[in-house]
């Protein structure tokens, strides 16, 4: 189950941050770059990359840069294109504090995101050979 937010949790996202429009193959961040927002795909899709390595395609509802704001905006770990036209919300860390006060389920939200992530890691990382 991916655990990304509904339609009524962007709606209310999108009143409380800016906005971010990309086109194909724009990149909205690269590996390295400082880290100040985390961003909810609107709508779209962007792919998070690493050198030549897609981990992942993320589409509307789902979450990209979370680790900035866990991890008190720390240089991104990877890159994020955009694999369409895609819309996102930007949160910086205050608007994300506000947010989880006020709708305490997007803290889960993110949790479950970062949790699926470090779970698809191991799994790529596992030995190909039967035991």
């Amino acid at each position: 189950m991916l655990h990304e937010l509904d339609s009524e949790e962007i709606l209310h996202i999108s009143g409380l941050a800016q906005t971010v429009m990309l086109k194909p193959g724009e990149f909205l961040f690269r590996e390295g770059d400082d880290a100040r927002a985390l961003y909810v795909v609107k709508t779209g899709s962007v792919r998070v990359v690493s050198g030549s390595t897609v981990y992942e395609t993320v589409r509307a509802g789902g979450i990209v840069g979370e680790m900035a704001i866990i991890e008190d905006e720390m240089p991104r770990s990877a890159s994020v294109i955009a694999g369409t036209h895609a819309e996102l919300i930007e949160i910086d860390a205050d608007g994300f504090l506000s947010l989880i006060a006020s709708k305490p389920d997007f803290a889960l939200t993110v949790m479950r995101a970062i949790a699926r992530r470090l779970r698809v890691m191991n799994q790529r990382q596992r030995p190909n050979h039967a035991i």
